[in-house]
């Protein structure tokens, strides 16, 4: 065998790796023992010789839901997915998708990316095609969920973002939920958390998920941090949301309970403040959620479904 064939077959069992196996660059490095940068390199490499072709298939859309909320809300952008789905992860997949095509238009090199967790973006980084802007930076901007092996929360999101870019990252190291305002503000005197928040306060595009106090989908329940009776005081408060781990009202105001002072991350004002806003959140259950961050202006960029769509726009 040549050294070319050599080279080609390596190429294509790094890119199986990462692209199918869905391995970070990290994990090929240590399967294989070639360093993480190269292995940067080469994942670009087989992606332009041809080893590996991604072919992505975007959702349809619905232009006139799009126009609408864009008009009613006071939306930069929005996107509406019409494509049929049985299932809630099905439905996070293809926002994700279509969020992928959308985000790469706006990519260009000097960026700060601030990245908070779920689902969706997880399926957005796995739609992007790779690409060299190593002048970016990715910026982790809310604490990690408890479980950071899971692939949708913590810094590992951010992580996977920057491999796709081939980028930097700056990761928060701090849980999201702490016991009490005390250690809360004592965590905050960790120069690398400080700095972190700092930085993601200069982010131009921040991408984002909206959570709800549902029962079924409310994550610091499923991540341990809160008891049912906590969840039920929130619902009692009229808090809903969770943009970056903020619960605030339907009216999207902010709403003075006890976890919102004991979440690491930027807070509401910081995050309206950004240049652009991209929120990934579909399903009817959210429908409060996202009309609470449409009303209190956390939201530039929309990514939702038809029947959500429909849902806010009749609720305006």
């Amino acid at each position: 065998m040549s050294n070319q064939d050599v080279r080609m077959a390596l190429l294509s069992r790094v890119a199986s790796l990462y692209y199918d196996k869905k391995k970070t660059q990290q994990e090929i490095a240590d399967l294989t023992g070639i360093g993480r940068p190269i292995i940067s390199k080469m994942i670009n490499e087989a992606r332009e010789k041809g080893v590996v072709k991604i072919t992505v298939q975007y959702p349809w859309t619905s232009k006139s839901l799009e126009k609408a909320l864009i008009e009613t809300f006071d939306l930069k952008d929005s996107l509406v997915m019409v494509t049929d789905f049985e299932t809630y992860d099905e439905l996070l997949n293809g926002l994700g998708t279509l969020v992928a095509g959308y985000f790469t238009q706006i990519l260009h090199d000097d960026m700060v990316i601030g990245i908070s967790w779920g689902s969706a973006l997880q399926h957005m980084i796995n739609a992007l095609q790779p690409r060299p802007l190593s002048n970016i930076e990715v910026v982790q901007i809310i604490g990690a969920s408890g479980t950071e092996n899971n692939p949708t929360e913590g810094p590992l999101l951010a992580q996977l973002l920057s491999e796709r870019l081939s980028a930097s990252c700056r990761y928060l190291h701090a849980p999201l939920v702490v016991e009490n305002k005390v250690i809360h503000d004592g965590l905050l005197q960790e120069r690398t958390i400080r700095d972190t928040l700092n930085r993601a306060r200069q982010a131009n595009v921040a991408l984002v998920g909206i959570g709800s106090v549902d029962r079924e989908l409310f994550p610091l329940m499923r991540s341990g941090y809160m008891s049912e009776s906590e969840r039920l005081k929130l619902v009692a408060d009229g808090a809903v949301g969770d943009i970056c781990g903020q619960y605030y009202s339907i009216d999207g105001k902010w709403l003075d309970t006890e976890i919102n002072h004991r979440i690491i991350g930027i807070d509401l004002q910081t995050l309206a403040q950004i240049e652009t806003v991209i929120a990934v959140a579909g399903d009817i259950r959210k429908g409060d959620a996202i009309l609470g961050a449409l009303r209190g202006g956390y939201v530039d960029v929309l990514a939702t479904d038809a029947r959500t769509a429909q849902y806010l726009l009749d609720h305006a």
